[in-house]
């Protein structure tokens, strides 16, 4: 098939969003240890990605074969076993972020049902591009912020 000459062909880019972004109409300061001035909560976009994890086989234990008169009996028999791992995955979710100013910290309420050995809790702003960008913008100014 050939195009007429006279068509002009036009390069149209299509912007992908950010997968990481947070609310700034839900940023707050949080009382979480008896006082203002230290914690910020907002409600965050993120991604988390977590490796692969290998099956591990388990060759189980034949055991010894033991008899006595016309009795025979296998004595410590461990069958062989195969424990699955879990695929490589990630997800794109929304997570309410709790974040510590002072310790540069920061907990991702929702990140519970991952698989795997994936770090949750509260962990480092760095481990978060969302969490870093929130404690780098707002917590020199925490006190700009509404309470509740």
């Amino acid at each position: 098939m050939s195009w007429p000459a006279t068509a002009l062909a036009e390069v149209v880019v299509v912007p992908v969003p950010s997968p990481y972004s947070y609310d700034s109409a839900t940023l707050r300061q949080l009382n979480l240890q008896g006082g203002w001035g230290r914690y910020i909560g907002f409600i965050g976009h993120s991604v988390i990605e977590w490796p692969a994890v290998a099956a591990q086989f388990n060759a189980g234990n034949p055991g010894t074969v033991r008899c006595h008169e016309n009795r025979c009996w296998r004595d410590g028999y461990i069958a062989p076993s195969l424990s699955g791992g879990t695929p490589a995955g990630s997800l794109r979710h929304y997570f309410n972020y709790q974040l510590d100013c002072r310790d540069q910290t920061f907990d991702r309420i929702g990140d519970v049902r991952l698989p795997g050995n994936y770090q949750r809790g509260w962990q480092p702003v760095l481990n978060d591009p969302v969490a870093l960008a929130v404690a780098r913008d707002w917590c020199p100014r925490i006190s700009e912020l509404s309470k509740g």
